[in-house]
């Protein structure tokens, strides 16, 4: 019943040239750092170098730009301004579905990547036992 209307989106996509959206993820997940902190953007950018890591496909990379885009933007289906930790349900919800369907492509050179730039903009985890 809805095969037709998504391969059309999927064919769409599959063309879609990704250099500019990829720039304009990154300028907002750089204003979403400085309010999420360094956990929240943890996820946001091991989906953002996965996006870049070329190993998606052409609907994994749809999925994850749209994961960053409603994680990052502030407007969302429950506002975390007024509803406070309950309006973190949704960001969580779609954060955990779209890493459940990239997880297979997460690499220890993506990991790395992720640290690395999360030390850089945040200084480096200790953890002290």
């Amino acid at each position: 019943m809805l095969k037709k209307p998504v391969d059309s989106l999927v064919a769409k996509v599959k063309d879609a040239k990704w250099e500019r959206p990829v720039r304009t993820a990154w300028s907002k997940i750089l204003e979403f750092s400085k309010k999420g902190g360094r956990e929240a953007t943890r996820i946001v950018l091991r989906f953002y170098y996965a996006l870049t890591d070329g190993n998606l496909s052409a609907t994994e990379k749809a999925l994850v730009y749209a994961g960053i885009i409603y994680i990052v933007v502030p407007h969302d289906l429950l506002p975390k301004k007024t509803l406070g930790l309950l309006g973190l349900v949704d960001d969580t919800a779609v954060a955990a579905w779209v890493y459940k369907k990239i997880q297979k492509n997460m690499t220890p050179a993506i990991e790395q990547k992720v640290q690395d730039t999360l030390n850089s903009w945040f200084g480096y985890d200790i953890k002290v036992e």
